[in-house]
């Protein structure tokens, strides 16, 4: 099944126009709640750990790539060392001095940092948001299979682009199809080289920074922070001190026991939750959608039912899984929010959610092809469940 993260939902540094040099917007990461409302200050240490031994060890796990014959072999890339998690994405609309990155590396308990540059671009007509990266260090940092990949990351270096599994699948951008980026110096034409998603929630797709430099994409504007074992509310804090209020911070880490403030929203309103997005039943699914009548993804549809009834929640999947209470499968109740890692690029991905309806049925937007519906609810690849506070 394809996957629906709303990845349209991500960082705010975008071209404001298009062709000429590149004007950036303000760096807030559109939608997503403050970093503190997601978690408790007695919050456990970061995020699942990847390892290269599980699930992603055989070549064949790893995403397809568009042909590994015409690889040319003559940009080096590092072999994969050893999985690495990421805990905050960092982004500012320019270039982070080389102090501040300073300032972040020496915060205890941080074990890396990556510099890597960040913008909003349009990818056949479509804003999209790219990373561009050096594919002999990001790798580590990547989910696994896609980390373990030579071919993945040498097509990456060579020039070539790697879409999110959701936006290739979604937006039917075909591996070894080639598709027009438009950046601040003009438009590039790249391959697809393959469906690989980031682990980051609303990145796109990934280029190398050489072809960053190309589109104008500003240099070393983001970092990518790693620190397993760091408390996630004093990392936080410690970032914010670092890096300055202009700059954004993105929890990239799953809060395995996130806690939250307020009282479950009552029943009256969850049936009115219910009500606004039964209205949209036989509605398209529409990836990144965000319009009643038109379209919806399925966290878009979520976040549109919610505000109609005066209850405000994340436009992305990864942060609604990270902004409420978790509930266990048999405690839960008409209104839970219900998530699925479903994106076999990235195993730990959030990368689905519905609303549960009760009697074991739930209310979806489910993929491109299908209509807003009510089904059985599923437990293949089941995450958890939310409840959602006021």
């Amino acid at each position: 099944m394809r996957t629906c993260a709303g990845t349209t939902a991500a960082f705010a540094v975008a071209f404001t126009a298009f062709g000429a040099a590149p004007a950036w917007a303000e760096p807030v990461v559109e939608d997503r709640p403050a970093v503190s409302e997601q978690l408790s200050p007695d919050a456990p240490s970061g995020s699942h750990p990847r390892d290269p031994a599980g699930n992603g060890d055989s070549a064949s796990d790893a995403p397809d790539v568009a042909d590994p014959e015409d690889l040319r072999r003559d940009a080096y890339v590092a072999p994969f060392r050893e999985a690495r998690s990421v805990e905050y994405f960092v982004v500012a609309p320019t270039t982070l001095p080389r102090e501040t990155v300073d300032a972040v590396r020496d915060i205890e308990g941080v074990e890396h940092v990556l510099t890597v540059d960040a913008a909003r671009v349009r990818v056949d007509g479509e804003p999209t948001s790219v990373l561009g990266v050096s594919p002999s260090s990001f790798r580590n940092h990547a989910p696994e299979p896609s980390a373990g990949s030579d071919e993945i990351w040498q097509g990456v270096a060579e020039g070539r682009v790697a879409l999110s599994n959701d936006v290739g699948t979604e937006r039917e951008l075909d591996v070894g199809s080639e598709v027009t980026v438009e950046g601040g110096r003009g438009d590039v034409d790249l391959e697809v080289w393959t469906h690989a998603t980031s682990g980051i929630a609303g990145i796109d797709a990934l280029v190398s920074r050489e072809r960053a430099a190309e589109l104008g994409m500003p240099e070393g504007n983001a970092l990518v922070v790693s620190a397993p074992d760091a408390d996630l509310y004093e990392l936080h804090d410690a970032l914010l001190e670092a890096v300055g209020e202009d700059t954004s911070l993105q929890l990239v880490a799953d809060d395995p026991e996130p806690e939250v403030s307020g009282d479950a929203v009552p029943e009256s309103v969850i049936e009115e939750v219910i009500a606004h997005a039964e209205t949209q039943l036989g509605v398209p699914y529409v990836w990144g959608g965000t319009t009643p009548d038109v379209g919806f993804d399925c966290s878009g549809l979520l976040q549109w039912a919610f505000r109609e009834a005066g209850v405000s929640i994340p436009r992305v999947t990864h942060d609604q899984w990270n902004a409420g209470e978790r509930v266990a499968f048999d405690d839960i109740e008409r209104g839970d929010l219900l998530f699925w890692r479903t994106d076999p690029t990235a195993p730990d991905y959030i990368s689905h959610v519905a609303i549960y309806l009760g009697d074991d049925m739930m209310l979806e937007a489910p993929r491109t092809g299908l209509d807003v519906r009510v089904t059985p609810v599923r437990t293949g690849n089941y995450a958890g469940a939310v409840r959602v506070n006021t």
